[in-house]
């Protein structure tokens, strides 16, 4: 079980080193950071939110347990995590990513092999449906609070305009709504514009973790403690423990989804939080880069635990 995960977890650790010698010895240029974010917020994200929704059978949207629970879990961690850092006099746009930080879960590039490793081929369904969860509703929340913490104006009815219109004009929120309705119609999706979309969006997980690696390259004050640590424990222990919760009390679900719901919430933090951080300024982006380079560190020895409670 200890190498399942760690064999998932090598190439996460594999791709931050890589963007921090990058960074190191500029190889990839003064702006390469930038570049890689934008690239990944602006095209291979949507990309891969896009094709994952579009490739689901109607049928998979059809276990509403199942899917309150994951976005009940990962909503209530994050207001958690938005609250606690506000109330510590974080503005709205440095919460948001704290939020972020501790419920949005690495299910593509390290939850899926777990589980399917795990659990067998039978988990790709609700391992699916959790990627489309948490790609095309918890990240979105993650966007429009962004834009509507990152706009001013003379009063609030104008700055919800404008960031209702940069909500709008989002890819990753127009290829998801896209993407749904795909799904719905039954549309096909294949030939040459399918191999385009899987070769963007696998490109999404090696830019977003070689981008952190950059980053941390990069001269900068030292990162806070404090709201890391809380950021780390809300994403590894709080947020599989609401979850399990909401598992708990909402109506049954078949167990393999049930148990893929609390394990997809244990995964260690998504890059994509990292990508959103760049609008909120240095701060959330020192916070997100720490938060998933040490939950992926921790989550080798807390999956552990959380795999043998679910094979019982």
């Amino acid at each position: 079980m200890a190498m399942i995960i760690l064999g998932a977890l090598v190439p996460v650790f594999g791709l931050v080193l890589l963007g921090y010698g990058c960074g190191r010895t500029h190889l990839l240029g003064d702006h390469a950071f930038e570049v890689l974010n934008r690239f990944v917020i602006s095209v291979t994200l949507p990309a891969l939110t896009f094709r994952s929704i579009a490739h689901m059978a109607p049928a998979d949207l059809a276990e509403p347990s199942m899917m309150a629970a994951v976005i009940g879990g990962a909503l209530t961690t994050y207001a958690i995590g938005f609250g606690i850092e506000k109330a510590l006099g974080h503005n709205g746009s440095e919460a948001n990513i704290a939020g972020l930080c501790a419920s949005f879960s690495n299910t593509g590039f390290v939850g899926l092999p777990i589980a399917v490793l795990t659990f067998g081929q039978a988990t790709m369904a609700p391992v699916t449906v959790s990627m489309l969860l948490y790609s095309a509703v918890i990240f979105t929340v993650g966007v429009v609070v962004s834009e509507v913490t990152t706009h001013t104006g003379p009063g609030v009815s104008a700055r919800l305009k404008l960031a209702g219109r940069s909500v709008l004009r989002n890819p990753l929120i127009l290829l998801s709504t896209l993407g749904v309705g795909w799904c719905l119609l039954g549309l096909p999706i294949g030939g040459p514009l399918d191999i385009l979309l899987q070769t963007l969006a696998q490109a999404t997980a090696p830019c977003a973790l070689t981008a952190i690696g950059i980053f941390i390259a990069l001269p900068r004050e030292k990162a806070s403690p404090g709201p890391i640590g809380r950021s780390v424990m809300l994403k590894l222990a709080v947020h599989p423990l609401i979850t399990a919760g909401f598992v708990l009390i909402l109506p049954p679900m078949p167990p393999l989804w049930a148990k893929i719901a609390i394990l997809m919430a244990a995964m260690p933090s998504g890059a994509s939080s990292f990508v959103l951080a760049g609008k909120a300024g240095g701060w959330a982006m020192e916070l997100s880069a720490w938060a998933v380079t040490l939950t992926t560190i921790f989550a080798s020895l807390s999956l552990i635990g959380i795999i043998w409670g679910l094979r019982i």
